[in-house]
């Protein structure tokens, strides 16, 4: 039994209105509820990979007590965002430092994604998820170029620069993996401590490119913080390849790219205005 007059509204996402909310027996739940018939779709095969990943971590991951296709509800989990959005200023309110994250959220984020990653494939197609193998990953980003040219105003100069990035193959790996998709500061929860101690929202979990992992994970913070996330996932056993931190600092440069175009589709207009302005002038 839930108490209303708690009730909390996130209502920041793309794909889910959240809300927030007491229960009488003093425990707190998030519930969730698609904005679109397509999005309660896919969540089927979200909860079906949390149920397949579900004890596999050290960190805690939703536990979805209910699944119906108008709603999804689970008990909230221990901690908070290392980071929240402002709904007004879309200004980033950190929990941690920013410019130097605590070790224990680095070291964890490492550990966690390469656990992930090793994830055995099949299992992970089994859940209905989206699979692009690595031909594929290439493949969608010559697309959004594409598109980037077209609907962007992209300079030539971005053009010629993703041209050369596609034409090296030791900078993509020759692998996919399951990825969670969008592990940006908000869809991580931290301790008193700044300690990385859940991950949420799962919603863009798909086979794909191991090094995309790293961008909404790493793009936020100063360059050095990407080479100590890169130094964890490769001691927990990661699967990486000698071109990993260049692809990654690539895929940063052009992550306005792939948001624009996700603006395109879901009607956020700042990022389809970011990414022209962003691609409009020459790269550096």
């Amino acid at each position: 039994m839930l108490r209303p007059d708690t009730a909390v509204l996130d209502d920041t996402g793309w794909d889910f209105q959240v809300v927030r909310v007491d229960a009488e027996d003093g425990g707190e739940w998030i519930l969730r509820v698609p904005r679109r018939a397509e999005v309660a779709d896919a969540a089927q095969a979200e909860r079906r990979l949390l149920a397949l990943l579900r004890g596999r971590f050290s960190v805690a991951i939703p536990d979805w007590r209910v699944a119906d296709p108008d709603l999804i509800a689970y008990p909230r989990l221990a901690g908070e965002p290392a980071a929240s959005e402002d709904t007004s200023t879309y200004e980033l309110h950190w929990r941690i430092d920013a410019v130097r994250p605590p070790a224990a959220y680095v070291r964890r984020l490492g550990a966690f994604m390469a656990r992930l990653h090793a994830t055995p494939l099949a299992e992970a197609e089994a859940t209905g998820i989206p699979v692009r193998d690595a031909d594929g990953v290439r493949a969608r980003f010559a697309r959004q170029v594409d598109r980037g040219v077209q609907e962007f105003g992209m300079h030539p100069s971005w053009r010629d620069r993703a041209t050369r990035w596609l034409d090296r193959d030791d900078l993509w790996a020759n692998r996919s993996v399951l990825i969670h998709g969008d592990l940006h500061p908000g869809h991580t929860l931290v301790d008193g401590a700044g300690a990385l101690v859940g991950i949420l929202d799962w919603t863009d979990a798909e086979i794909g490119d191991p090094g995309q992992e790293f961008v909404e994970a790493a793009r936020k913070f100063p360059p050095p913080v990407l080479d100590d996330l890169i130094d964890a996932y490769l001691r927990h056993d990661g699967p990486g390849w000698p071109g990993l931190r260049g692809h990654v600092v690539e895929a940063i440069a052009f992550a306005p790219l792939g948001l624009g175009t996700l603006g395109l589709e879901a009607g956020k207009q700042r990022y389809v205005d970011r990414a022209r302005d962003y691609f409009g002038v020459p790269t550096t």
